[in-house]
């Protein structure tokens, strides 16, 4: 791993916006929600489908398929590749490519080690979304099997559920926004933290009940 380039990357990711070079650019975006959306500069296109988001500093053209990060896109608007967009920028704050010193080289073990969490904090809250909806999904049959509502009522666990839909579908409807990146890191987090005690609650229900259906569905342990 080449430490000195991994920092100047991170470097320029930190300090360089994406907006900045979108305003250096010729590209004409509007503010739609946390994102801005115009035409995309890399194909011929009459509806926006070029969407950019400043929290994340990334990209992502939903008609050609293009995307990525700051450098990536100063890369592309200039017509060059990574190498020489990473080189330019690092001039642009200041860096000289020279060895690392130790607290250089600290800073890029920190920011490994944020990109690691940050990776498994995004798998794990995709697996409580979709466990979420797996349980719905598999109590919605669960109930459409019965022949007669007398039946049902008579399902302890079904009744439980129901009793607890409307929340499950708040805690899905709030994984899913932050899944979108429609809500900052604290919602994200305060969803992420609910989830994870409803579906431990409701793992060892299924558990306790042995329910067909649930044996080979990945369960999350914290």
């Amino acid at each position: 791993m080449n430490l000195t380039l991994d920092y100047t990357i991170g470097e320029i990711k930190s300090k360089v916006d994406i907006l900045t070079i979108v305003e250096e650019s010729s590209l004409q975006l509007r503010k739609r929600g946390r994102n801005f959306i115009g035409l995309c500069p890399f194909h011929s296109e009459k509806t926006p489908s070029f969407s950019v988001n400043p929290h994340k500093n990334i990209f992502k053209c939903f008609g050609c398929g293009i995307s990525g990060d700051q450098i990536s896109l100063y890369a592309q608007l200039n017509g060059i590749k990574n190498g020489k967009a990473v080189s330019e920028l690092a001039q642009r704050i200041g860096l000289s490519g020279k060895k690392l010193t130790k607290q250089q080289k600290i800073v890029v073990s920190k920011r490994q080690e944020d990109k690691t969490l940050e990776k498994r904090f995004e798998q794990e809250y995709k697996r409580l979304f979709y466990y979420l909806c797996t349980l719905r999904d598999y109590m919605k049959v669960k109930a459409k099997n019965y022949k007669d509502i007398d039946r049902v009522v008579l399902d302890p666990i079904l009744i439980l559920y129901y009793h607890e839909s409307a929340y499950h579908e708040y805690l899905l409807d709030g994984l899913l926004a932050g899944l979108l990146d429609e809500l900052n890191f604290d919602r994200q987090i305060d969803f992420f933290g609910s989830a994870i005690g409803v579906v431990n609650k409701w793992k060892g229900l299924l558990r306790k009940q042995k329910l067909k259906g649930f044996e080979n569905v990945e369960l999350i342990s914290y």
